[in-house]
């Protein structure tokens, strides 16, 4: 039996063993006890409360929800949701927002898509937004848009920009800093 400790996620859900599994929106930003034998996931408070029971993903990334775990409006409940990611999207440039709008349609329940936008808007801590950018419009050209293609090219787009020891970003003066890494 394999035990850890979670916390739920704002896109109502915990990760465990590289899956992702809902947990009723009344426990959003609270730790949760996750017990697993081979074949059976099931999800605990912290006071031994048994919250749900899900089969054992059997693939890397793959995601279990229960809509009666969201809220009727979850796209209004947590930060994270679509508005919130395109508006950052948007930020950036238009063709960020166009693969982000993307992701947000390709799943069964949108908040199923949050951690693949952040992950994707997060490049730029470690890029400029213009690298971003540039990788998303490759993305859309050749009609990848996912967050894998985005992980695996941004660095070679940032280095044909010539950016590959800079990064750019908005400090919280709302102004442009350049830093080199």
């Amino acid at each position: 039996m394999e035990r850890k400790t979670a916390k739920v996620s704002s896109d109502f859900h915990v990760r465990f063993d590289n899956a992702y599994y809902s947990v009723d929106k009344a426990f959003l930003h609270k730790k949760v006890s996750v017990k697993a034998s081979s074949t059976v996931v099931r999800i605990y408070s912290l006071a031994g409360e048994l919250l749900c029971e899900w089969p054992r993903a059997t693939r890397k990334g793959q995601w279990s929800t229960n809509p009666e775990h969201l809220p009727d409006n979850y796209k209004g409940f947590s930060q994270w949701n679509g508005p919130y990611f395109i508006q950052k999207a948007q930020f950036i440039g238009k063709n960020t927002e166009t693969v982000i709008r993307t992701i947000l349609k390709s799943r069964p329940y949108e908040v199923q898509t949050y951690r693949m936008c952040l992950g994707i808007l997060n490049f730029t801590k470690k890029y400029s937004n213009k690298a971003l950018e540039e990788c998303c419009k490759q993305a859309i050209t050749l009609n990848k848009q996912k967050y894998t293609f985005i992980k695996n090219t941004i660095s070679v787009v940032a280095d044909d920009l010539g950016e590959a020891g800079h990064r750019i970003h908005l400090n919280p003066r709302k102004s442009l800093c350049v830093e080199d890494m």
